[in-house]
């Protein structure tokens, strides 16, 4: 009777331990983070997407596109986000916050815009800082920007050509792009004003557009095109020639935000509404959507991109992390900003 008492208790004791064991190997429900980002934060969001996993167990879906696309997802196409990374910040403000898709926007890095070219462009061997530009009038040159109806830099490498005629007093950039883009430039009040709204028609034998401008990395290095306009970090990242320009055209310095000003860009933003956008310096953009699905897990994102860490992710990936960070609109209570 003992033994058999015995034997039943080691059973029931097995039974138990192999049921623990399945429960505790079932696979716990994994939460995912989508993020619809710049594509120039390619890089760095998957570098955060490393540091989340290792953190909170937290997969992070980057979906990287240009920045005008990655709001028009959320405020038109009414899409799920838990993070929205702009290489804009007023993109957030001026599409976001009127549909009530966000209340605030967190300004956190800055860039610069470039000239990329690699072994195979047309005088690579002579392009340099003082040259830049007549180089690309060449007639052999081909020219390469992202489209700026969809993408921040596409339509900075309008305002850096704008910019640029006015520095150099010379109509020659302007001309290139209405003869080779059919983009639209006039005068108003003392600004040169270029306009896309109604869309952007390139050659594609001297002027090349695609949807954002890491897509254009691949021409490049392969000799279709010659030189594109990139942000620093992207040639940084993928270890790309460039040239890098004045600063009275780069929209790199804040101090010049005054002169940078004196050009502006119409495009086609939210809901096909016409937007006009003066050339400022570069400041990148983030907020959590309204809409966010997993808003906790978001916030630890934030702060993490806001701490030493995140920062360090910023500077390693080329970009330049704002000494002091700031948000636009209504900071949520959770936000602590760190200097």
């Amino acid at each position: 009777m003992r033994r058999r008492t015995l034997a039943m208790i080691f059973t029931l004791a097995v039974l138990f331990g192999l049921t623990l064991t399945a429960l505790v190997s079932q696979p716990k429900v994994e939460v995912k983070l989508k993020v619809f980002h710049a594509g120039s934060l390619t890089g760095f969001v998957e570098e955060l997407g490393v540091l989340m996993k290792q953190k909170f167990g937290v997969k992070i879906l980057n979906e990287p596109s240009g920045s005008v696309d990655a709001v028009r997802k959320v405020v038109d196409l009414n899409k799920e986000a838990d993070l929205v990374m702009v290489a804009d910040y007023r993109l957030i403000p001026n599409m976001m916050f009127p549909t009530g898709k966000a209340s605030w926007c967190l300004v956190f890095a800055s860039n610069e815009v470039v000239i990329v070219f690699s072994d195979k462009s047309r005088y690579a061997d002579r392009i340099g800082r003082e040259n830049w530009l007549k180089v690309l009038m060449k007639p052999d040159v081909r020219v390469g920007f992202s489209d700026p109806n969809r993408d921040p830099c596409g339509y900075r490498s309008l305002m850096v050509l704008g910019l640029t005629s006015l520095t150099y007093n010379t109509t020659e950039p302007l001309t290139m792009l209405k003869t080779h883009a059919n983009v639209d430039y006039k005068l108003e009040n003392g600004k040169i004003v270029l306009d896309v709204s109604d869309g952007i028609n390139p050659d594609s034998k001297k002027i090349f557009v695609r949807a954002k401008s890491v897509d254009l990395l691949s021409l490049v290095e392969s000799g279709v095109i010659d030189y594109a306009f990139e942000y620093k970090n992207v040639a940084v990242s993928h270890n790309l020639s460039c040239v890098e320009l004045p600063e009275e055209v780069n929209l790199a310095n804040p101090n010049l935000d005054k002169w940078y000003s004196n050009v502006a860009v119409k495009i086609l933003g939210a809901g096909n509404q016409v937007q006009v956008l003066s050339a400022s310096s570069i400041a990148y953009g983030l907020t959590v959507p309204t809409n966010s699905p997993n808003p906790e897990y978001a916030e630890e994102l934030v702060e993490l991109i806001l701490s030493k860490e995140g920062k360090s992710l910023l500077a390693s990936n080329g970009f330049k992390p704002l000494e002091n960070p700031f948000v636009v609109g209504k900071p949520p209570i959770w936000l602590q900003i760190q200097s």
